[in-house]
């Protein structure tokens, strides 16, 4: 199923539209939908997609949202969670590649039909 055809996946890129989070490279948010089952977790989910191997964390939405109220674009964070609560539910953040020098971020949570969904940046941390 296309992306336009998901309202919800919708509501995701437009709040993301044009955004950055701020690292020592300023990278975009791209969506992501994963086909899920209501038996999979999230962990379980984002080890398929993002490897087995790799360290992985996970940061509460309060955290993780509060460093970024005095980034130049904090209102747009604010409305970005607005949208993420509101579209998706058993939402949680997950930090891959701890301790690398490019850390995967994922904020994810449940589509109504069960698949995972959300956005994915990255973090340039040396």
């Amino acid at each position: 199923m296309a992306s336009q055809e998901v309202p919800q996946l919708q509501a995701l890129a437009t709040a993301a539209e044009n955004l950055t989070y701020p690292s020592e490279s300023d990278e975009p948010f791209d969506m992501f939908h994963w086909k899920g089952s209501s038996k999979s977790s999230a962990e379980q989910a984002l080890r398929r997609h993002a490897g087995r191997e790799r360290q992985m964390g996970r940061v509460s939405f309060d955290e993780f949202f509060s460093a970024l109220d005095d980034a130049d674009n904090a209102p747009r964070f604010e409305a970005l969670r607005r949208v993420l609560e509101a579209q998706l539910r058993e939402l949680t953040i997950y930090r891959v590649g701890e301790g690398e020098a490019e850390v995967d971020i994922y904020l994810m949570g449940r589509l109504p039909d069960g698949d995972w969904a959300g956005l994915h940046t990255c973090s340039v941390e040396t």
